[in-house]
């Protein structure tokens, strides 16, 4: 009956987040602040160039005081960043990337080229990522909520999860998968104190000049880490949120909420990179 009910009653664009809501087994609760940054290999996937310092920015630069190193893996070519780019955004826009990333002091950039706003898990890229993760060997990844509504944010889970069903159980068992947040809050159980790296976040953001010019990803961004701060830091100073997961918990959740028909175009940020 209630099956019957969600399928007649809740709207279908309603469905993945209740679908996911209905996998949790207890009541849900207050997201855990993580506590251990240092040590051991970290990737970032971006769909796009600005999404590694836009979701885990904060995150990634207490990795980085505490000694982990951290690769930045771009998923797509960036060239729907703007309407009408020129064949030059691409170039600009990995640029960009660059001169944000030695903010960070970070300098293991890989690009994969991917067609931005119709990036897709096609075998070449799943094999590429296969190999990162591969020859990286993670202890933790990064990569764009389950539940972002922005069609390369999904398509970068789907490779993701493609790519870790290749790799040898003794890899991938020890891998943890932390989903960030951008274009869609998602329903946080983990969070990270940022205030003291706040204002490096805001500095690394204003790189995108080809970006912020269009959506102020600043105020945004960063007025979501404040609300964010409301749990633990009582709303004092900044706060990013993850769902994180095994890799086998994250197998589940790909197959919770995998899509049923593809993206049809009508997100207005199905084709903002």
């Amino acid at each position: 009956m209630v099956l019957r009910a969600w399928r007649t009653l809740v709207p279908k664009r309603a469905r993945n987040s209740l679908r996911l809501w209905l996998t949790l087994e207890v009541p849900d609760a207050a997201p855990r602040l993580i506590q251990e940054f240092g040590g051991g290999r970290i990737i970032v996937l971006a769909p796009h160039m600005d999404d590694e310092i836009i979701g885990p920015g904060g995150t990634i630069l207490r990795h980085l005081e505490a000694g982990a190193s951290v690769t930045f893996v771009y998923m797509t070519d960036g060239m729907a960043g703007e309407p009408h780019a020129k064949k030059s955004l691409s170039e600009e826009r990995k640029a960009e990337s660059v001169r944000a990333a030695g903010i960070f002091g970070v300098r293991d950039l890989i690009f994969l080229d991917g067609p931005d706003g119709s990036l897709d898990d096609s075998p070449t890229i799943v094999a590429a990522l296969e190999k990162i993760i591969t020859n990286l060997r993670p202890t933790i990844i990064y990569a764009p909520g389950l539940t972002d509504h922005h069609r390369d944010h999904w398509a970068t889970n789907r490779i993701l999860r493609k790519s870790l069903d290749r790799l040898p159980s003794d890899l991938s068992r020890g891998i943890i998968i932390r989903g960030y947040e951008v274009w869609t809050p998602l329903p946080a159980n983990r969070m990270a104190d940022i205030t003291q790296f706040v204002q490096t976040k805001r500095r690394a953001i204003e790189v995108f000049v080809s970006q912020t010019r269009l959506i102020d990803y600043t105020w945004t961004i960063l007025g979501l880490n404040q609300y964010r701060s409301m749990v633990h830091l009582l709303g004092h100073g900044y706060a990013e949120a993850f769902f994180e997961s095994t890799v086998e918990e994250y197998r589940q959740f790909c197959d919770q909420i995998s899509l049923k028909r593809p993206f049809e175009g009508t997100d207005p940020t199905a084709r903002r990179g």
